[in-house]
């Protein structure tokens, strides 16, 4: 089967939805089994990229299973993502890379919000099957300083 534009797009926004709602489960359910997620931030003053964190699918995993015994902002996140960009990633068509811009804002528990972060995804898509998953997403961040509680996906 083919896979559409419109489910590369629909697989980078449900993530980003899953994340906002903290359904862990469902964020792991989009991802293929060789999964592997990084947080990557330039450094100009090192004049080299800072992998800010670095996971394979277990490894989210066990992030997500132990986010309870960590300290984490009481309010929500609500990301927004555009999909900026699609283009094959291999030869034999299984796999696809989609680009998006993001910002995530953040609302407090006194309803006032603020821009949290901004930057892009860089994602890699199986495409061989029935259903689009994630084989791997790179987080280029633009923003350098966030505060704390925010040790969990981004």
């Amino acid at each position: 089967m083919t896979i559409s534009e419109d489910q590369l797009r629909s697989l980078v926004y449900r993530s980003c939805l899953c994340l906002d709602e903290g359904d862990w489960d469902g964020y792991l359910d989009l991802c293929a089994p060789d999964f592997n997620y990084q947080v990557v931030n330039y450094s100009p003053e090192l004049r080299q990229d800072m992998v800010w964190m670095e996971q394979d699918r277990s490894g989210l995993a066990a992030l997500f299973g132990n986010l309870e015994n960590h300290i984490t902002r009481p309010g929500q996140f609500l990301r927004h993502a555009s999909v900026a960009l699609i283009e094959p990633d291999s030869d034999d068509g299984a796999a696809t890379k989609v680009t998006s811009s993001f910002v995530i804002a953040y609302t407090e528990l006194d309803g006032i919000s603020s821009l949290f972060a901004v930057g892009r995804y860089y994602d890699v898509v199986d495409t061989a099957g029935d259903t689009p998953l994630l084989r791997a997403r790179q987080v280029r961040l633009h923003t350098r300083d966030l505060e704390g509680g925010s040790h969990f996906p981004i």
